[in-house]
């Protein structure tokens, strides 16, 4: 389990950036205010995949590091 995972921190953070990025593109006043428009449903299904892919690439590349690392 990596360490971000064990961070209530970093966890609370992420939340609390994800749900402020929705109320700014989802809220018609914020909308207005800050020019932002929200995506159709079918575009959002397209971008579903791609944090599981960058947290997989992300992974793999730690897996890498640690095995090329010589321990001590």
């Amino acid at each position: 389990m990596t360490n971000s995972i064990r961070n209530p921190y970093l966890l609370a953070g992420i939340v609390a950036e994800l749900g402020l990025a929705a109320v700014c593109v989802y809220t018609p006043p914020l909308q207005a205010l800050l020019g932002t428009a929200a995506l159709p449903g079918h575009d959002l299904l397209i971008l579903l995949p791609y944090p599981v892919i960058v947290w997989g690439a992300d992974e793999a590349r730690r897996w890498l590091q640690r095995r090329r690392t010589p321990n001590p």
